[in-house]
């Protein structure tokens, strides 16, 4: 039996953010006025103090691994990440391991992507196998008889209104090579962007993953029997169906108010049962809100 904690989404930022003349006049300038006219920073005013919990709660809860599917920043300043790093406890030893991906928030700019300022900063929690040393992505790490594997799914996009994502060939290639070396067991996918809404239709134009088709295809090939994403910050479940054909789960953003919570997992031979576990702004703990449950595919 292994028990997984999984948050996402929680926009952390900081009081010192390092701004250059560049960023004025790039997508950051964009993303300031969303975060301090158009409202991203009020619904994201507690992530300090949610966060805060959420390591109470890896601290205290019998938890084999963490999977953080990504958005640890608000616009993946340098100054942004570290913060966010810190108070996410990535250097915590006392901490169960992690297994993370970056979100498009901390791919933002064409700079942050080329710094690999996350992977730098996030390296502890990006450990495991690959196929190809030379590229972060994908990678594997086997936590009892569960496979965790990490995909990208975010890419640095040129436009203020552009939020979308792509795993692209290359990184397919490596999925391929990667699963054929794994021994059985679920192989559950950790990324970013979800493949489809609730409503099983891909996101709007401009913040869906573009390749969704394709990675779909390429991941049922490899034998993925679920994929953990973020991205969308309302929480659901979408059972194997229609146009997907193995489950996805999302769950949400762990840090805006009112949607704000993480799920526990339990995956006892192929059986997942989900519990979601939601923030009290009065007590400043979580609770129990419900439970769900999944049967995972055999490879």
């Amino acid at each position: 039996m292994v028990r997984l904690a999984h948050f996402s989404d929680v926009h952390l930022t900081s009081r010192r953010l390092g701004w250059r003349v560049r960023d004025v006049f790039g997508k950051r300038a964009s993303g300031w006025v969303n975060v301090a006219l158009l409202g991203r920073g009020h619904r994201f005013r507690h992530a300090n103090a949610v966060v805060d919990a959420l390591l109470r709660e890896f601290h205290a809860r019998p938890f084999d691994h963490l999977v953080f599917s990504g958005d640890a920043t608000t616009m993946a300043f340098e100054n942004e990440m570290t913060e966010a790093a810190r108070r996410l406890g990535v250097w915590d030893p006392t901490l169960p391991p992690c297994t993370a991906v970056p979100g498009n928030h901390d791919l933002y700019t064409y700079g942050a992507v080329r710094r690999r300022v996350f992977e730098f900063t996030f390296s502890a929690w990006q450990q495991g196998e690959r196929v190809d040393l030379e590229h972060t992505y994908p990678f594997a790490r086997k936590v009892g008889h569960v496979w965790l594997i990490a995909v990208n799914s975010a890419t640095a996009n040129l436009f203020p209104w552009d939020a979308t994502g792509k795993v692209g060939d290359a990184q397919l290639g490596r999925l391929r090579k990667l699963t054929a070396t794994l021994d059985p067991g679920p192989r559950v996918v950790v990324s970013h962007y979800p493949l489809l809404t609730r409503s099983r239709k891909p996101e709007a134009r401009w913040h869906r993953l573009r390749d969704w088709k394709r990675v779909r295809d390429v991941a049922a090939e490899c034998g993925v029997s679920l994929w953990l994403h973020g991205h969308k910050h309302a929480w659901y479940v979408l059972p194997a169906g229609a146009h997907q054909p193995f489950h996805s789960v999302n769950v949400g953003s762990s840090a805006q108010t009112k949607l704000w919570g993480y799920h526990e997992y339990t995956i006892e031979d192929w059986t997942l049962t989900g519990l979601r576990r939601v923030f009290d702004p009065e007590t400043r703990r979580f609770q129990d809100q419900e439970t769900f449950e999944l049967e995972l595919g055999r490879t």
